[in-house]
């Protein structure tokens, strides 16, 4: 089955984008995506028929052709999220948050969490403490620094000197995958270059289609305290992780264990931090199962 490219408009006339592949009366899955992201990262769309599985992803504020919002927080977004399901008529979903998607996937699970019904965190990030950071490589301990450190006055001639230097879109995208090339396993740089990888090439062209303002943006928001209260989690969570992955480190998963002891670990040897689209077909498998992971290689 294709998919569907549509989107709706919220009461303050912000447009919100959104894709929705897969059958109709599959298992709703809700694809929370990272930063960057956007509603296009879906790898195979067979998968998802052969499982019965339906795959929504939202375009965050100010990715894809989601209108930026000033208001936006950790918690806010909920809103958005709430709005395209209920466009679509799904009460209840699986949460699919992928690394920075993580937050804000927490946040609409602890803030209604009776639309909610497991969560899947892949490769996601966490409240940090020092050894997650100290795991990062140098070029995303720096990302992280400067996303919450980075004066406000400074951030739009920052953007503006990116956007005009090294462009939006598709001119954006490919400095991205240069720029992550020495965070990357060898595996995954030889996935972006080949055929396979267009859906993730395809993602970080649209991701910047409106330019770098709200990539950073987001690493403010998702760098900031979240409002999380995770004491109103009590879903089954489960969660891989890369064991070179140097973006999200997988000790990471230590992390979330203290923070939501119902959680479920899988380490898979060998894979960074692009596990989501170099593993999809075992992910939507796993999903449609039901069926949460035993704590693995952990």
């Amino acid at each position: 089955m294709s998919t569907t490219y549509a989107s709706i408009q919220r009461p303050d006339g912000r447009i919100v984008a959104y894709s929705d592949s897969g059958p109709q009366d599959g298992i709703p899955v809700l694809l929370c995506h990272g930063l960057p992201g956007a509603r296009n990262q879906i790898p195979n769309t067979a998968i998802l028929d052969q499982h019965k599985v339906r795959l929504i992803i939202i375009d965050r504020p100010g990715f894809g052709m989601s209108t930026p919002d000033p208001a936006c927080s950790v918690t806010h977004w909920r809103h958005d999220a709430l709005a395209v399901l209920d466009t679509l008529g799904v009460t209840q979903c699986v949460l699919l948050p992928y690394s920075a998607g993580t937050p804000y996937a927490l946040a609409l699970a602890s803030l209604a969490p009776e639309r909610v019904i497991r969560i899947h965190i892949m490769s996601g990030v966490i409240p940090a403490a020092a050894r997650d950071l100290q795991n990062m490589s140098a070029f995303n301990r720096w990302l992280h620094s400067l996303g919450n450190n980075l004066p406000k006055f400074w951030l739009k001639p920052l953007v503006w000197l990116l956007n005009s230097t090294i462009g939006i879109g598709a001119k954006a995208g490919k400095f991205g995958i240069w720029l992550m090339r020495g965070t990357f396993t060898a595996a995954e740089n030889s996935y972006v270059a080949a055929p396979e990888g267009v859906s993730f090439r395809d993602m970080l062209t649209e991701s910047f289609r409106q330019g770098f303002l709200n990539y950073f943006t987001e690493f403010a928001i998702v760098g900031a305290p979240w409002g999380v209260d995770f004491t109103k989690i009590t879903h089954p969570v489960s969660c891989w992780y890369g064991d070179s992955d140097y973006i999200t480190p997988a000790s990471a998963a230590q992390r979330l264990q203290q923070i939501l002891p119902q959680t479920t670990v899988r380490i898979w040897p060998g894979a960074g931090h692009l596990l989501i689209f170099m593993h999809w077909d075992e992910l939507i498998a796993s999903l449609a199962t039901k069926v949460e992971p035993c704590n693995v290689g952990y």
